[in-house]
């Protein structure tokens, strides 16, 4: 009689590579879901870091607007020279005249309120969320915003958030797409 070798059939190597497959898919998305998730913790960190340095100025030297936002666009939002500018003056150890020669010599400052990490920061020095995005600043003019709702602080700090599109800060609700708005923001 001759003897048999053992061997896995056709059918049993299927259906371990199928499985395998199907743990491989379960993975790939928890880990692809974790990704996300902690993009979206980095710029939240960033956001309130940025908060945080915007209200210590504050507290130092003033309402915000007046010193760096005098000629804001009609919707508060700044452009990114003055996104730049904002972090220049946050991250610098004393202004200086090329930011706010007024501002120089005033003994009420008391920085940096920040120091970012260069990787925080691109080509044109604004500080970027997770997906290199710049972090919007809108300087508000009186202490209500656009919903109504009390502000005791004079700006909003947002991200544009996963989907990577221009929400105008909205967390909720129908993005600027019709898909889900996901901006990410100080306020919420």
């Amino acid at each position: 009689m001759a003897s048999r070798k053992k061997a896995f059939t056709l059918i049993e190597l299927l259906a371990v590579i199928a499985i395998i497959g199907i743990l491989a898919g379960f993975i790939f998305a928890a880990v692809s879901g974790a990704i996300e998730r902690a993009k979206i913790a980095k710029t939240q960190g960033a956001i309130n870091d940025l908060n945080i340095a915007l209200t210590n100025y504050e507290r130092d030297i003033g309402s915000f607007e007046t010193k760096v936002a005098n000629d804001v666009m009609p919707t508060g939002v700044l452009d990114a020279d003055k996104r730049a500018k904002v972090i220049r003056l946050l991250a610098g150890k004393r202004p200086d005249a090329t930011i706010d020669k007024d501002l120089r010599q005033d003994p009420r400052w008391n920085g940096p309120y920040m120091e970012p990490r260069e990787k925080q920061l691109n080509e044109t020095r604004e500080l970027v969320d997770a997906w290199n995005h710049p972090l919007e600043i809108r300087i508000k003019i009186g202490n209500y915003d656009d919903r109504m709702k009390y502000r005791p602080d004079s700006f909003e700090i947002y991200s544009w958030g996963p989907n990577e599109w221009n929400d105008a800060g909205r967390s909720h609700g129908t993005g600027a797409k019709g898909d889900k708005a996901d901006d990410i923001n100080n306020w919420d």
